[in-house]
């Protein structure tokens, strides 16, 4: 999967704000696993208390659901 060709420019972005440089190659599985784990710890490290959690998963779940199909 090329994530730059692939991905939207949201979703570029989104992983742009986590720290996910994105550039112009074919990443493979493994490297896409290691991102969608980084969205996850970086869902996970929000508060539960003020909601932030759930937004996240609002914000990152369409994304997380592509790189999941396409780390296989």
């Amino acid at each position: 999967m090329n994530l730059k060709a692939d991905l939207s420019l949201k979703d570029q972005k989104l992983l742009q704000n986590i720290g996910i440089k994105i550039i112009d190659k074919d990443y493979k599985p493994n490297e896409i696993k290691a991102f969608t784990n980084n969205i996850g710890e970086y869902i996970f490290s929000q508060s539960s208390k003020n909601g932030c959690i759930e937004r996240a998963v609002d914000e990152y779940g369409d994304l997380l659901r592509v790189l999941i199909k396409n780390e296989k």
